[in-house]
């Protein structure tokens, strides 16, 4: 189970620190929607999330199918088709050097498509709030 705990910072109109247990976590707002602009914000923390699982779960399958992955990038783009705010459209382009088929290049493809944060992202979700008092 992964839980994450956040919380306003006093004296900032939009940061806050996400608690993960062993990490702190800064997000904000830009400056343009009143923010400091003192850490990522909320969408980015998400592509990057999807980023970096990708990333980890291409090096722990490389060794096994004996991918010649030398250096690898991935970049998460999410945009809003017709500037709707709802249904989100992540492009993920993951640009791998090495010694590599284009067959390979398709099994990765595949593979990143089963990282965890990929398949929280895409599969069937559902999200509950509460509100209590404290």
């Amino acid at each position: 189970m992964a839980q994450v705990t956040a919380k306003p910072v006093k004296g900032q109109k939009f940061q806050l620190v996400a608690d993960t247990g062993k990490h702190k976590i800064v997000s904000d707002q830009p400056l343009a929607a009143g923010g400091a602009d003192g850490g990522p914000g909320p969408k980015d923390l998400v592509a990057a999330g999807l980023a970096a699982c990708t990333i980890q779960t291409l090096l722990l399958v490389a060794p096994n199918k004996k991918w010649d992955i030398q250096d690898m990038t991935v970049t998460v783009t999410i945009t809003y088709p017709n500037g709707a705010k709802a249904d989100p459209l992540f492009d993920e382009l993951i640009e791998v050097q090495g010694n590599l088929t284009a067959a390979e290049l398709d099994a990765i493809k595949r593979t990143a498509e089963k990282c965890p944060v990929y398949k929280l992202l895409f599969g069937t979700k559902s999200v509950t709030s509460r509100a209590v008092k404290k």
